[in-house]
């Protein structure tokens, strides 16, 4: 009898389903703080209303697709006269140079038609760099405008904030670096707003 129950207790042992209990942790990374943000398109398609809820039941005519909008089409062109906020970063850049015993730079609208545009194909094309798909690098574009200089240099932002581009732009070692730089002469400056960002472009040269 003490056998049968053993071997009862046994098998009721082994048929017992086997469990594991696990366990983690989780802690929380800082964000990372970047400036200017970049916002990236998502990857996921965004849902359209049915253009036709009562489709034609004749196969022979076909419903043509709808034409999803383009966001860079819907930036206006920069006005071509200089703007006060403009105007206010050549002030600010010309008051650090002033400050470091340099001398202020000159206006030159030829470099201000040139950043505007520069800013305008940022926001149109949705990128953010030194070397445009369009345009090419602030060389070609000089070069395309006639425009004569022995050393040129630029800088863009792209910020929620005019009044923070000064300041991220002093706050950058290359930046800096071309708002103090002696041997420039001239300076235009561009400024394109896509949504709730800006674009800014600050073109140098040495006439």
């Amino acid at each position: 009898m003490k056998r049968i129950l053993l071997f009862v207790l046994v098998c009721v042992l082994l048929a017992a389903p086997v469990t594991e209990a696990s366990w983690g942790w989780w802690a929380p990374t800082a964000p990372s703080i970047q400036q200017p943000p970049v916002w990236s398109q998502p990857s996921w398609p965004n849902p359209q209303p049915n253009p036709n809820p009562n489709p034609n039941p004749n196969p022979s005519t076909p419903i043509l697709p709808t034409q999803p909008s383009n966001p860079g089409s819907k930036v206006p062109l920069p006005n071509a006269s200089l703007t006060s906020d403009e105007q206010s970063l050549i002030n600010q850049v010309n008051q650090e140079r002033v400050k470091n015993g340099l001398k202020a730079l000159q206006i030159d609208y030829q470099l201000v038609a040139l950043a505007k545009q520069k800013s305008h194909d940022m926001a149109v094309n949705n990128y953010f760099s030194h070397v445009s798909p369009t345009l090419g690098t602030v060389y070609t574009m000089l070069d395309r405008a006639g425009v004569s200089y022995s050393r040129a240099g630029e800088n863009i932002a792209r910020t929620g904030s005019v009044s923070r581009a000064h300041p991220l732009f002093m706050n950058s070692d290359g930046h800096r670096a071309n708002i103090l730089h002696s041997g420039y002469t001239h300076i235009g400056v561009g400024i394109v707003k896509q949504g709730t960002s800006y674009h800014v472009t600050q073109i140098f040269i040495k006439k």
